[in-house]
This record gives C-alpha cells, sequence and structure tokens, in this order.
C-alpha cells in the first residue's frame, strides 16, 4: 500500500510542479517557473525510485521463492 501511495504523492507533485511552471511562464515571473520546474523534477525522481524499490523487492521475494523450493 505504501507503494500506491508513494506514486500519488509524486504523480500529484509533477502535476503540480507543472501547472506553477505553467503560470510562471505565463505571467512572466522566472521564480514561479523555475520553482515548479524543481518540483516537476522532484516528482518525477521520487517515481522512478519508487518503481526501482518496488521491482527490487519483488525481485528478492521472487529469488527467495526460488530458492526456498530447491
Amino acid at each position: 500500500m505504501n507503494v500506491v501511495k508513494n506514486r500519488m504523492t509524486s504523480r500529484s507533485r509533477q502535476a503540480k510542479g507543472g501547472a506553477r511552471e505553467l503560470f510562471g511562464h505565463l505571467t512572466g515571473k522566472r521564480r514561479h517557473q523555475s520553482a515548479g520546474r524543481a518540483e516537476r523534477i522532484r516528482g518525477a525522481v521520487r517515481e522512478t525510485t519508487t518503481e526501482v524499490a518496488d521491482w527490487a523487492a519483488t525481485a528478492a521475494r521472487d529469488a527467495q521463492r526460488r530458492f526456498r523450493s530447491r
């Protein structure tokens, strides 16, 4: 369940960052634009690390099952 929560958080952070970046672009405020870009990238990185951690946990669980049955 924690994986789903992390994914939702990171995707909402990406959406919020994208909206803030667009707002900065439309109003010409570079501070908002760069802060939005940073938040969007932070969300993407967090989503990627969550996916890698999930993949590693699944691989470890599968390896345990394979070696236990021998």
